[in-house]
């Protein structure tokens, strides 16, 4: 779990934690790798403790590990964790009947059985996580670093969540969003990459239609995108 504290209060959050008897420091080599964030040296900086029953990690981040600020806009959410993939921001969500992505209002959304959480769980809105993504991103390339990076698979996971595809939504975000110019570029890069998956499925289609006989339609939102 990723907390984020303001740079002045890292190091007496992190005593704090500590002094508790429940909490020990670590260093990055003790951090299970899927909760690492390796891509630039301010993530390497942070403070790292585990519980004592090993059941959970904790990393304290600052401004620079995400490019966002304890200050800037949030959301309340009811848990640190969600079963459910859930979408906080009900305005974007691609399709209000649809059951995917949930919405934190949506009430079958189950959270976990730990006990319940008795302070506030706050994250960053979308289009602020979105701002942070592209910044890192944009810092990344800045230096030659564009293997596949957790803020760019933080992307895709949002890209496929919300539907980046549907028009409606883009201009939303687009309103929302600091980094317009570089959000846009990623809609038309992704736009792009569809084009040329679907044309590769109505080539086969074209190529293997005699041996396999009736093939599945091609999805609605990317019919436009193939012509």
């Amino acid at each position: 779990m990723d907390i984020l504290v303001r740079n002045s209060q890292v190091a007496s959050i992190y005593q704090a934690f500590v002094a508790t008897g429940e909490w020990l420091g670590v260093d990055e080599s003790s951090m299970p790798t899927f909760i690492m964030r390796g891509d630039l040296p301010e993530h390497r900086s942070v403070q790292r403790l585990k519980r004592y029953d090993d059941k959970w990690y904790i990393r304290l981040c600052t401004k620079d590990s995400y490019r966002i600020s304890v200050d800037t806009e949030k959301i309340q959410v009811p848990h640190v964790l969600a079963f459910n993939s859930a979408l906080v921001e009900s305005e974007f969500h691609h399709n209000t009947l649809d059951w995917r992505p949930y919405c934190l209002t949506d009430e079958k959304i189950k959270f976990t059985e730990d006990l319940p959480i008795t302070f506030p769980v706050f994250i960053p809105t979308i289009p602020e996580y979105i701002d942070s993504c592209l910044d890192i991103i944009q810092d990344m390339d800045s230096i030659g670093h564009k293997s596949c990076t957790l803020p760019r698979m933080d992307m895709d996971y949002l890209a496929r969540y919300l539907v980046f595809s549907s028009p409606h939504l883009q201009d939303k975000l687009l309103a929302k969003v600091k980094n317009c110019k570089q959000l846009a570029e990623y809609f038309a890069e992704g736009e792009r990459r569809q084009v040329g998956r679907m044309k590769r499925i109505m080539e086969r289609r074209e190529k293997y239609v005699g041996a396999l006989g009736p093939l599945m339609e091609i999805p609605r939102q990317f019919r436009d995108w193939t012509r």
